[in-house]
């Protein structure tokens, strides 16, 4: 056997090529991986189980189908990971908690159901933070810290952070994460890979466990995590609509679409850098404005994009997440303590209501008028005020339709968080910088994150500090040197099709650049 690069380093779509033309053995590709695991976990920590007897059986078996001949699947032999909280039959998914270690699943999730038919072989469960709740960084008590392989010491974001960990450092080709707030699309971000959140029940998200049970007013979406595009669309193929459909009621019958007949240099393209409500990092903009010039020069038409409703829509979703007051995250902690980047937001929801509201005044006369209004938002509502959120939530969508028409975009370049990576132990008071995911998962918005560049020297001093936020942003900034910075894609629901040639055409166009962030990365 020769290969050009490590098979760790190869994409998917390469080593389904080998494993066809027979110049790769599933049994040998999967040894290749959990090498490449030795080296890497013990500086990463990605990994909350690996199934490495179960694997290598498995590899086994699929070289044994493939020399008999016969029908395969589209995925035959080839290994993939699984976040934590997604049901794996047989193995609890704890989401990081230590009051769900006797959670163990009954039955694989649908997702794993369909991926093992289409003959996947599962790697292992890649780790998240306490709770699903986190971000920036991924920990928990279970199963220790994930490092951005990176950098040492940062966060790989959350709460799919263990998985985008695992991808970056080789350790897996791509695999499955959950996203109710950017939870693929950060940690895509954070580690230079690539990540998609479709729309909702695009995957059924049967199996898919969450702290928040019965919470529906922003909705968690299964997605798959890649190095390359390229390897998200073979994935969303192999996986099409209508078994979905068969195996959970809740999932349309929509058929996925080929990338591949869309001409992304027909679509037309808005982008925005800054909605006005939280300045991103100078990295982080010039990320989006580069994005949007690769387009042009593709020979998209590219116009800037205002979006409506910036404050109230992210506003809107604490205030709709936090309608129970938070009792039922408390229940489900059972006095367990929060890990490090939660500590504020648990102190926050423990607040009775007229001393939150008591804090938030306060905060608002001392020139902390954002922090202010997040407080206002959160906590228990009626009923009927729940109701009256539910209605504006509906209203928002079809605003923000109505400004994608009047527009005429096809898909919007945007931020993805508004820092890179940060260090640990910066994260705890810094929720905010989700915004620009936040407010396409309370959209109900089909989106991606793309790597596009790395953090220069001169980009990592913050000019304007004008409350606690702006210098929470300016120390991890100080810190980000180097650090990978992906782009926002985001499309119209069920277009995914659309957004996904367009993401291919910016990962083609931007590899081809100096500064791109290359994964693998050896962790650093």
């Amino acid at each position: 056997m020769v290969v050009s690069s490590p098979l760790h380093a190869r994409s998917a779509v390469e080593l389904k090529q080998l494993l066809d033309d027979g110049s790769l053995t599933s049994v040998e590709l999967v040894e290749a991986l959990h090498a490449r695991a030795d080296e890497t976990e013990p500086r990463v920590g990605a990994f909350a189980h690996q199934f490495r007897k179960a694997a290598l059986a498995d590899a086994a078996k699929a070289d044994a189908a493939r020399r008999a001949g016969g029908e395969l699947g589209p995925l035959h032999g080839l290994p993939v990971t699984i976040k934590e909280n997604v049901d794996t039959e047989g193995v609890p998914s704890t989401i990081g908690m230590r009051a769900r270690r006797g959670a163990v699943a009954a039955a694989d999730a649908v997702v794993v159901q369909l991926l093992r038919e289409a003959g996947a072989i599962v790697l292992g469960k890649t780790n998240v933070p306490q709770t699903l709740l986190s971000p920036m960084e991924t920990t928990n008590a279970l199963y220790g810290t994930t490092h951005n392989p990176w950098k040492h010491g940062h966060g790989p974001g959350g709460s799919s952070g263990g998985e985008g960990a695992a991808i970056a450092a080789g350790s897996s080709l791509w695999g499955v994460g959950t996203d109710i707030g950017g939870s693929i699309r950060v940690p895509a971000s954070f580690c230079g890979v690539c990540g998609l959140k479709p729309t909702w029940q695009r995957w059924s998200n049967l199996g898919s466990n969450s702290v928040l049970a019965g919470q529906e007013f922003v909705l968690s979406q299964i997605g798959p995590m890649a190095r390359t595009v390229d390897d998200l669309i073979l994935l969303m193929r192999a996986l099409d609509g209508g078994r979905h459909a068969a195996l959970d009621p809740l999932a349309p019958p929509v058929p996925f679409a080929e990338p591949g007949s869309v001409d992304p240099t027909t679509l037309r393209v808005g982008f925005y850098e800054d909605d006005g409500f939280f300045t991103p990092a100078a990295s982080v903009r010039r990320a989006v404005r580069e994005a949007a010039e690769l387009f042009e020069a593709a020979g998209c038409e590219v116009v800037r994009f205002e979006p409506p409703n910036v404050e109230e829509l992210l506003y809107l979703y604490f205030r709709g997440l936090t309608a129970d007051g938070s009792a039922t995250l408390f229940e489900a902690l059972e006095g367990e303590p929060f890990i490090p980047p939660l500590k504020t937001l648990g102190r926050i929801a423990r607040m009775p209501q007229q001393a939150r509201k008591g804090v938030a005044k306060a905060m608002g006369l001392m020139g902390e008028g954002r922090v202010a209004k997040m407080l206002e938002a959160l906590g228990e509502k009626r009923v009927k005020d729940l109701w009256v959120l539910n209605a504006r939530r509906t209203e928002l969508k079809r605003a923000e339709a109505r400004a994608w028409e009047r527009a005429g975009v096809d898909v919007v370049l945007a931020p993805t968080y508004v820092t890179p990576a940060a260090p640990m132990g910066m994260s705890h008071d810094f929720t905010l910088g989700f915004l620009n995911l936040a407010r396409y998962s309370l959209l109900d918005r089909p989106a991606g994150s793309v790597p596009v560049t790395r953090v220069r020297p001169d980009e990592t001093k913050r000019t304007v500090l004008e409350d606690r936020l702006d210098k929470r942003a300016a120390q991890i900034e100080a810190e980000s040197h180097g650090m990978p910075v992906g782009v926002q894609v985001v499309g119209k629901p069920w277009a995914e099709a659309e957004l996904l040639a367009a993401m291919r055409l910016l990962q083609t166009k931007a590899r081809a650049r100096e500064d791109y962030p290359v994964t693998p990365v050896d962790p650093r």
